[in-house]
């Protein structure tokens, strides 16, 4: 979050026109242990160049998520392919994605959307576009922890629907989140969730 915020900041110097970038290598064989070992530790390490430090694929894969990814394809030294994927919502799609939801999509969560990370419901990696029938906000921490805390996210007809872990939900109903003001609190207006 704080490389993007520094990244869009409008004194933030460039280098050769462009805003500042954090680089991460990961290894073809990383990445695909990555995507078999979802949810089953980090799959794999990533490398920031220039500093010998390794993170995990997973950090790598989230810090992705809200950026642009380059793939460079090498052999034996060569560049043989490159790619670039921009993965990021507009500022207008954002704003629409926060009229919708209005705060993270967790049930019981109260960050405001605007506070919010905006998330492909289908992974980008995976296919999905960067659209707002496939983006909803949740605040960091549900964000990072989406694949292992049990809550699941789905969009209907470009509505998001969500399914609580079964401590939560002992059914695992999919419902359509509504906004959810703290007890006692109601903004003019907005529908109260029961």
């Amino acid at each position: 979050m704080v490389f993007g915020i520094a990244a869009r900041h409008k004194d933030m110097p460039t280098l050769g026109g462009s805003s500042p970038v954090l680089v991460v290598n990961v290894d073809a064989k990383d990445l695909a242990a990555h995507g078999v070992s979802r949810n089953r530790g980090n799959g794999g390490w990533a490398t920031i160049p220039g500093s010998g430090a390794h993170v995990p694929v997973s950090v790598a894969a989230h810090v992705g998520c809200s950026g642009t990814i380059q793939r460079v394809l090498m052999d034996e030294g060569r560049i043989i392919g490159i790619t670039t994927t921009d993965r990021v919502f507009t500022v207008h799609q954002r704003r629409a994605i926060i009229a919708r939801d209005k705060e993270c999509l967790i049930p019981g969560c109260h960050v405001p959307a605007s506070w919010c990370e905006i998330h492909h419901v289908t992974e980008h990696a995976r296919g999905g576009p960067t659209h707002t029938d496939n983006g909803v906000p949740l605040c960091w921490w549900h964000h990072r922890s989406l694949g292992t805390s049990g809550w699941e996210i789905r969009m209907s007809a470009g509505v998001p629907q969500v399914r609580g872990p079964r401590w939560w939900d002992p059914d695992q109903r999919w419902r359509t989140p509504r906004l959810s003001l703290p007890a006692g609190e109601h903004v003019r207006g907005a529908p109260l969730r029961v």
